[in-house]
Order: structure tokens, then C-alpha cells, then sequence
């Protein structure tokens, strides 16, 4: 019912399906393991992710984890308690946590990859399956997530699932209700209330059209509430337990995400950051899907159409309405936004598809031959002046030879191979494009990845506070004066006392950019390579 069969001038000839399901296999590990592991956690959010990680490799614990005597309400722990099982697995062979965890991110996203191409091929047939992935690959936002120790994978991942379950749900109901239950689990304890309202109201939001009001698609709510609601407040009465008061904080305050929480709930915020977000961040999927729409307007009122309008719809109305704004809330999107563009792909204009197909050639290609030059001049002074302006953001050494070479030479000689495919120019150019942008996160990756690291990472701050505390093993350090990211920091990489409270005892406060109140001795400063605006002291009370 919910399958869509090409058009039959629009549909791939003989010699024209020559794509292999392990090209499309290829080109996912290529853009998904660079960056996963190799290097420290760097911001914006992988330094609090790791501190949740270390709080719970820890401790017995896993109800709720602290960072500074903080407790950390801001997502439901599945992403972590998951990190974290991984990063114990993998410590028997000497894998650092945040590799590990970096590598939990990489599972998310392999799922997400899954789940999306799973309901573009029940949606729309076989082979559109593989288009989707690759539009989603392609969106410009998603390579920082999906390389980072984020729980936002987590909410991908699981409305890539509720796709696949809704186009299931005629045809295999209670497959399907298994699969939208397992949905609202994950995000009920890998997200927040909303997140999993959001995804209950698409479902019921479907009854609204006949096609739907039929006993399989009953069946299968019916039976996702029946597995899922015995279990939706597991983690909440288990933070009862612990604690009222932490029960009590996380209700008022956090439960429903990025709206509050009961006694926060906020609707609404400032002006303008969708459509400011929304135009980079996911393309080339939106002109896509918006192309689908206008294409396919006669058949809105198909099943297929009402399923992923109410989908977009419903998410776009989420993503206005909440409270707090950020690039994460924007990721679950891309999903929908990939499934209907992948719609449209074979009908594209020619001229609009070569104009993509040569923009994406020469764009991401003079980005790569920017980053090969960049590396040169790194490596070998040449030329001068690019070298010594590179040099300003990080004085560490560019190694000439290596593992990260070897690697992005044979990104660049596969990229160069692929463009020599021959398919239908549409799906040429969405090709082209995300093979390029794979190229560029590999390149960086192979040739800079080291590079960065040593300007982002806290690694020597924190080293070098633990030398200078070794005269005071057992003394508590004030970090209530200094923002999230750099205690996370601290937190992870050392096994020093900190404590981020009002009105602590410490022995010993840390403040940023020598920020001389209410203090004695300057004990010890430091800061990152390169880094000259984020300099931190430490002083005695």
C-alpha cells in the first residue's frame, strides 16, 4: 500500500543498475569510522559526554551521574549507559573510553543509516533505499554529530526507526508495533518526554485520514503500548528511588527536554534560528524534498505522502515551539527530509542535475585540493606563508608520513574512481556530492587529525594541574567559576576533587582568564596549545 513504483520513462534501464549494495556499504564505513576514534574529546559537547561516560565506568550507580557534584539532567542516560558498557568492553584491549564511546556514536548512526534506507525502499522501492542514505550522508550538518559523543544520534536514530515502523504497519502490524515500541523505549530513556511524545503524536496524527483508520495500523499501536508502557517510567522510579529531591529537580525541570520541565515549561524562542540553520544544514536534502513535494502534489493524499508530511509537519511545529534552540534538535529533520527527497531524484531537470553534478565537483573538490595544500604547507614550509598562518592556531608538528596519509591518498585516488561511475545524472550528482564530502572528512581527518587535536584538546591542562596538586592529593578544587565544558574536561581526564556548587569549601578555586576576586596565591596557570583567550589559574583560598 505504502510502496511507490517508478514511473515507467523515469525508471533504470538495464545497463543502468549496475550500483552494488556494497558500494553503498563502502561509502557509509568511509564516511562514518574517520574521526571515531584517534583523538581527544573537543568540543562542543564530547568533554560533558565523557565526564557523564567516566561518572558511570565509576560508580555502581547508573540512575543519574554528576559532573562536579552537579547532577546532569539534560538527557535520559541510554546513550551513556551504552558509551559507557563499550568503553568497559574495549578497555581489555586498550581502547581509550572515548574511542569507545566515539564508536557507540558510530553504532547510532549505522542504525540511523539502517532504519532511513529500510523505509525509503518500503516507501518508494527498491534502490530508493540506498538514495536516501546517501541524501542523509550528504546534509552538511551531519558529519559533526555523527563523529561526536552525543546522545543526539540516539534521537536519529530512533525517528529513522518510526519511519520504518509507520511504512510496516499495513503490511506486517505487529512487526511493526514491536518496532515503534522499542522507538518510544529509546526515546523515553535516550532523549526526554517530548522527544517521545513527538513520535506517539505522528503515530495518532496518522488516524486522522481513512487510509489509516484500519484494523492492521490499530494493531499495531496497540501493540507498541502494550510493550512500551510497563516500561516507561523505569528510569524515572528508579531516580525516585535514588533520590526524591534529584526525582523532583528532573520533573520541574528537565522532563520534557528542550520545553522545561513542569514547573519551567516554556514554549517558543527567539526569531529566525530554523530557517537560519535549516538553509546549510541540510543540504542538499531540502531543495530536494521541497522538488518531491512539488512533483508528487497530485498524490499528497496518498499513504505514503501522508506519513511523511505529518512526519515533517509535526517535527517542523516541534522544532519552532521549543524552548531552547540548538543544531542537535535540527538532526531528526534530516531523516524525514532525505525520505522525501529521495522521491524525486530520478525526475530531476537535467539541467538542474548537471548544475548540482558540476557544484558539488567543484566545490568539494577545490575544497580537498585546499586541504591537500593546507597539509603541504604544514609539512614542509611550502608555501611559507600559508604555513606561518597555520601556525597560529597550533604550533604542534605536522607529521609528513604516516597511517593519516596513507589513508587520505587512498580517499582521494577512490573519489577519483567513483566519478567515472556511470548511473542516471540525478543520482550522479547526489553521488558526487556526498563522495566529495566524504572525501573532505577524510582528508581532514587522515592529514589534520593529530594537528587539531593538539590545539582542542584539555588533555595537557589537566596534566599539568595534576602536577602542581601532587603536594595536596586529598584538597577539593572551586570550579564553580568556570563554564561546562572545561570542568567536564577536568573531570575526565583527571581523578582530582572538583566541586561546581555555590558556596563550596574548597581548598583551592580554578577560575578562567585570571579573574584575581576574592583569592591569595596564584599556585599554577595554564592553558591549550594555541590557545591564548581561555587561560586558566589556579589559586589557593
Amino acid at each position: 500500500m505504502l510502496t511507490y513504483q517508478a514511473n515507467l520513462k523515469s525508471a533504470p534501464q538495464a545497463g543502468q543498475t549496475q550500483d552494488k549494495p556494497w558500494l553503498l556499504l563502502l561509502l557509509c564505513l568511509f564516511w562514518l569510522i574517520p574521526g571515531l576514534v584517534g583523538h581527544d574529546p573537543w568540543k562542543p559537547d564530547e568533554n560533558t559526554s565523557m565526564a557523564i561516560v567516566a561518572y558511570f565506568m565509576r560508580h555502581s550507580n547508573w540512575t543519574i551521574a554528576s559532573i562536579a557534584e552537579i547532577p546532569q539532567f539534560s538527557q535520559a542516560p541510554l546513550y551513556y549507559w551504552v558509551a559507557t558498557l563499550l568503553a568497559n568492553a574495549l578497555s581489555w584491549f586498550g581502547i581509550a573510553a572515548h574511542d569507545a564511546a566515539r564508536l557507540s556514536t558510530g553504532l547510532w548512526m549505522g542504525l540511523g543509516m539502517w532504519g532511513t534506507g529500510l523505509a525509503a525502499r518500503d516507501l518508494f522501492g527498491r534502490r530508493f533505499g540506498r538514495m536516501a542514505v546517501i541524501i542523509l550522508l550528504g546534509c552538511l550538518g551531519l558529519p559533526l554529530w555523527g563523529h561526536h559523543v552525543s546522545p543526539a544520534v540516539v534521537v536519529l536514530a530512533a525517528f529513522a526507526w518510526l519511519a520504518y515502523a509507520l511504512t510496516l504497519a499495513m503490511k506486517r502490524p505487529l512487526r511493526a508495533g514491536v518496532i515503534l515500541a522499542l522507538v518510544f523505549l529509546v526515546l523515553l530513556t535516550g532523549a526526554s518526554w517530548a522527544d517521545a511524545l513527538l513520535a506517539v503524536c505522528i503515530s495518532s496524527l496518522l488516524l486522522l485520514f481513512s487510509q489509516w483508520r484500519k484494523m492492521s495500523y490499530l494493531v499495531t499501536l496497540i501493540t507498541a503500548l502494550i510493550i512500551a508502557l510497563p516500561f516507561a517510567a523505569l528510569w524515572g522510579y528508579s531516580l525516585q528511588n535514588v533520590s526524591g529531591e534529584l526525582f523532583q529537580t528532573w520533573w520541574r525541570y528537565y522532563a520534557w527536554g528542550v520545553f522545561g520541565g513542569a514547573r519551567s515549561f516554556a514554549i517558543g524562542h527567539e526569531f529566525g534560528f530554523l530557517p537560519a540553520v535549516l538553509v546549510w544544514f541540510a543540504w542538499p536534502a531540502l531543495p530536494l524534498a521541497a522538488w518531491s513535494i512539488y512533483l508528487f502534489r497530485h498524490e499528497m493524499l496518498q499513504p505514503r505522502w501522508q506519513l511523511l508530511l505529518t512526519m515533517l509537519i509535526a517535527q517542523l511545529a516541534f522544532i519552532v515551539l521549543s524552548g531552547k534552540t540548538s543544531e542537535p534538535l535540527i538532526l531528526p529533520l534530516l531523516v524525514t527530509l532525505a525520505l522525501i527527497a529521495s522521491a524525486g531524484v530520478d525526475e530531476l531537470r537535467r539541467g538542474a542535475a548537471a548544475a548540482l553534478n558540476w557544484f558539488s565537483l567543484l566545490t568539494l573538490g577545490l575544497a580537498a585540493l585546499i586541504v591537500w595544500m593546507a597539509w603541504l604547507a604544514l609539512a614542509t614550509g611550502f608555501p611559507v606563508g600559508l604555513g606561518d598562518y597555520l601556525q597560529k592556531y597550533s604550533s604542534a608538528p605536522m607529521p609528513a608520513l604516516g597511517l593519516g596519509l596513507v589513508f587520505a591518498i587512498v580517499v582521494t585516488l577512490l573519489w577519483g574512481r567513483m566519478l567515472f561511475r556511470k548511473r542516471p545524472i540525478g543520482r550522479r550528482a547526489l553521488v558526487n556530492w556526498t563522495c566529495g564530502l566524504t572525501l573532505v572528512i577524510g582528508l581532514m581527518v587522515g592529514l589534520f587529525q593529530t594537528w587539531i587535536d593538539a590545539g582542542k584538546s584539555y588533555r595537557p591542562v589537566a596534566e599539568s594541574l595534576v602536577k602542581a596538586m601532587k603536594p595536596y592529593p586529598q584538597a577539593c578544587i572551586d570550579v564553580s567559576q568556570l563554564s561546562k565544558d572545561p570542568i567536564a574536561a577536568m573531570v575526565y581526564f583527571t581523578d582530582l576533587q572538583f566541586d561546581a556548587r555555590a558556596g563550596n569549601l574548597c581548598s583551592f578555586t580554578l577560575q578562567q582568564n585570571d579573574a584575581k576576586q576574592n583569592v591569595k596565591d596564584l599556585v599554577w596557570t595554564g592553558h591549550r596549545l594555541g590557545e591564548h583567550r581561555e587561560i586558566f589559574s589556579l589559586y589557593a583560598r
